[in-house]
């Protein structure tokens, strides 16, 4: 089973998300991927929103992240209440792929005290970082659990298995064992960037992509936001036309990214059409 979760969101000009946009407030969901496997158990890709970022952002300097990127979720919101909707409980949660760490991925990580932690390179930089330098980074520690790297699976350890994706996305780490989840590196929107391909998703198959692109139109019609944030521009450059590739070649394959409404919906009516 796989449901997509919308786990709050927050405001930004659709003309920072993609060039052309206009200068016009929209919303910018937080994609929440609930995966369960039938030996694997439940994993999650990213957390979305929870309730604890307003907290977490009330003081200075992390004040201006949620100053500048206005914030909307409740409790009802939250992955671990729309969880328990689903008959999940937060402790059955075994694994969650972060496809990066900015809190709009991860604010609901510590609703899930027993799960392990995929997370890509450049995990603990910020430890290394100011205050001032992880709230440029989007990285707000408090929502980040203590024992992080006591947690954390090194993808080193996971297989590497074809994905049939082709490409520089030819290969992927195997998450089961068994060729139906692989963890993707998508470098450039920030250096560990991940996503999560589930081929048996759909009638073609799912592509998570995170932040790789923040609107489809990026892959379909070449529309770039004004820049990668914290990110290299050439990987980025590199994954969205990866994206696009994929795109023209599988257009039945459900590339979503976590910010982008459209592909959601979309998505959605894919998996339970």
């Amino acid at each position: 089973m796989v449901e997509l979760l919308v786990a709050g969101h927050c405001i930004a000009l659709e003309r920072f998300v993609r060039r052309g946009g206009a200068w016009r407030p929209i919303e910018f969901p937080s994609l929440v991927a609930v995966v369960e496997h039938p030996d694997g158990g439940v994993a999650l890709f990213d957390t979305g929103y929870a309730p604890r970022f307003q907290a977490a952002t009330a003081r200075w300097p992390y004040r201006l992240y949620g100053s500048l990127l206005p914030v909307t979720c409740g409790p009802a919101d939250a992955a671990v209440s729309q969880l328990a909707g689903l008959g999940i409980d937060p402790e059955n949660v075994r694994l969650i792929v972060l496809s990066h760490l900015h809190g709009d991925h991860m604010a609901g990580l510590l609703d899930f005290p027993q799960a392990r932690i995929v997370v890509g390179e450049g995990m603990s930089d910020w430890r290394a970082r100011s205050a001032w330098a992880n709230t440029a980074h989007g990285v707000v520690p408090e929502l980040l659990p203590d024992q992080l790297e006591r947690r954390a699976v090194d993808l080193a350890s996971v297989p590497v298995g074809p994905t049939g994706l082709g490409g520089r996305l030819r290969n992927g780490h195997d998450l089961f064992g068994d060729g139906s989840a692989a963890v993707i590196p998508l470098p450039g929107h920030t250096k560990g960037h991940l996503g999560l391909w589930l081929p048996g998703a759909g009638r073609d198959g799912l592509l998570l992509v995170g932040d790789a692109v923040w609107n489809r139109r990026a892959f379909t019609h070449g529309e770039l936001p004004l820049r990668p944030l914290q990110g290299d521009r050439h990987s980025y450059v590199g994954v969205v036309d990866e994206l696009a590739r994929l795109h023209a070649e599988r257009p039945g394959l459900l590339i979503v990214p976590s910010h982008c409404t459209a592909s959601i919906a979309r998505a959605r009516a894919a998996l339970h059409g």
